[in-house]
């Protein structure tokens, strides 16, 4: 009943035109939510572009963005994106190619992003004050009322998780009936390891430590880790408790007095309490895993696992893609140490789009 309720109102708003400020033939703002003054709409060759708002469970608006293709009509699939950990837009920049632009433009498919809380026009504390739980209920939220927009096809709906929104991706398909999930840039090792491995390769490719003194470095940090993210101790905590790792948070990457990579201490509690691998094996959908050689963050071995642990379950769901001297971001750089350094980066967004939108349009049911 709710349903139908509330598919009703976004059928009726779009065919009366009802909050609706038609800015040209391709963008459009739709469902109340004013514009920040400072956002740029944007607008991308060859898609129809609307502006909306889903409304999460505490009251709180956030701004949605939809593309589908120009001169399309009915219900297509589409593409759910979660986001990466740093608190910007989804917002494609303009005049900037991007894997997310070029996807949307080639995929056939309708693009849904949506602006976490307190990002652009979105309503909420900001992005840096959310929580991971949070996070990850708004996605789930969000997704439920996309499905109900006339553009798209609840039925063929596939989740992209992007950097950390790798790890939100399964957290957010979990029971939400979507069609498939395909991230790049993070894996499915438990949380704890996912940031020993990120010191690990920060020491090892950063020159920041001497190779002989990486062994006891890394020692303290994993001993430091440990009492931060399972025992949930603020770093303050750690260093009062522990006086022999005093000193190891200001060493530890994307550190913060308040936070970590942007985000607040409970964010990352939160996450290291996830089992991200069950919420993989939970799904029964196809997926598809992308990773980069040069990775400067995650582990191959925490993204094939995916893959290998959901085709030891259900033989060929999942599929593997390894981009050759790519980065986290999939820039190609001569080897691991320069990509550490983004020095020397090469763009070659096609070895991630042209084999990604093909797998998109098969699982979707479009043509190959």
């Amino acid at each position: 009943m709710m349903r139908r309720f509330l598919t009703g109102l976004i059928l009726a708003a779009a065919m009366a035109g009802a909050n609706v400020s038609d800015l040209n033939a391709e963008t459009r703002v739709t469902g109340g939510l004013a514009v920040a003054p400072d956002v740029t709409l944007e607008q991308t060759e060859g898609l129809e572009t609307e502006y909306g708002t889903v409304s999460m469970g505490e009251g709180l608006r956030l701004r949605s963005i939809l593309t589908r293709p120009d001169g399309t009509t009915g219900p297509l699939p589409a593409i759910f994106v979660t986001q990466w950990v740093s608190c910007d837009s989804v917002i494609f920049p303009d005049g900037r190619d991007t894997q997310l632009r070029l996807l949307a433009q080639q995929s056939e498919m309708v693009m849904i992003r949506i602006e976490r809380a307190g990002t652009g026009d979105s309503e909420g504390p900001g992005c840096d004050k959310l929580d991971y739980n949070t996070e990850v209920r708004h996605y789930r939220e969000a997704l439920v009322q996309a499905k109900q927009h006339p553009w798209v096809d609840p039925q063929r709906v596939i989740v992209l998780g992007s950097s950390l929104g790798s790890t939100t991706a399964p957290l957010v398909a979990q029971d939400n009936d979507v069609a498939g999930v395909i991230v790049q840039g993070g894996g499915a090792v438990t949380y704890l390891e996912r940031m020993i491995h990120f010191e690990r390769l920060y020491v090892e490719r950063s020159g920041a430590v001497k190779p002989e003194d990486i062994h006891p470095e890394m020692i303290q940090r994993i001993a430091f880790l440990q009492h931060y993210l399972i025992d949930q101790k603020t770093p303050g905590e750690v260093a009062s408790d522990h006086p022999e790792l005093a000193g190891v948070w200001g060493r530890i990457r994307g550190t913060g007095a308040e936070n970590h990579y942007g985000r607040p201490f409970a964010w990352h509690w939160q996450a290291a309490e996830q089992n991200f691998l069950a919420a993989w094996l939970s799904l029964d959908v196809p997926v598809m895993v992308v990773f980069g050689e040069y990775e400067q963050f995650e582990s191959r071995h925490g993204h094939r696992m995916i893959v290998d642990m959901i085709n030891r379950k259900s033989p060929g769901a999942a599929q593997w893609l390894e981009i050759k001297q790519a980065d986290h971001g999939l820039q190609l750089y001569p080897d691991a140490v320069s990509a550490y350094a983004y020095d020397n980066a090469a763009t070659a967004h096609q070895l991630y789009v042209a084999p990604v939108s093909k797998w998109l349009r098969r699982v979707a049911g479009l043509r190959k």
